[in-house]
């Protein structure tokens, strides 16, 4: 049987772990784009990557070896705030959603119209002529998603059983979070 507790512990962790992804994925997709494009100054994303990375996990480490204490709270707190912030919100909607989903729609299909250039002008955006770069820079908004969705339910998870007379916080604890 899972408790609420150990159900929140699992959404934190797989939160914070598409974080990571998202931020893997993405310094690997700006590696590709300034060899192909020939543009290093696209490896700056590994100066947001990395300590983006190391706070994802520091503050999951101390959240889950303190979770009950203020400061496993408060790491939960750093952890939310950093990964809606920069792996969901920077990341996964803009640089996945709008740079690339978008655009890939807007050039595949209404080829040549005026919405393509007044969005993306160039010289700030490439054409979708590189398959590679497309492809994964699309697949930043999955990683995104996951961590979003976790994120979500943690924290709507654990809202819902804080109100007395709510319905999750009525069932017995090993029914909360399970789908039977």
């Amino acid at each position: 049987m899972q408790t609420s507790q150990d159900i929140a512990a699992a959404l934190t962790k797989r939160a914070a772990l598409a974080g990571v992804a998202v931020m893997v994925l993405t310094t690997v997709h700006h590696a590709i784009g300034a060899v192909v494009y020939r543009t290093p100054w696209r490896l700056h994303i590994a100066l947001l990557s990395v300590p983006t990375i190391a706070v994802l996990l520091g503050a999951l480490a101390v959240h889950r070896r303190r979770a009950g204490a203020p400061s496993g709270r408060a790491a939960f707190v750093v952890l939310a705030a950093a990964l809606a912030l920069v792996p969901i919100a920077w990341i996964g909607v803009f640089e996945g959603l709008y740079n690339h989903v978008l655009k890939d729609a807007l050039y595949f299909l209404a080829p040549g119209s005026p919405a393509f250039v007044r969005l993306f002008p160039p010289p700030v955006y490439e054409l979708p002529d590189n398959a590679l770069f497309e492809i994964t820079g699309l697949l930043q908004v999955v990683p995104a998603w996951v961590a979003a969705a976790a994120l979500a339910r943690r924290l709507l998870g654990r809202r819902r059983t804080a109100h007395p007379g709510c319905a999750v916080a009525a069932a017995p604890p090993h029914r909360i979070g399970s789908i039977r």
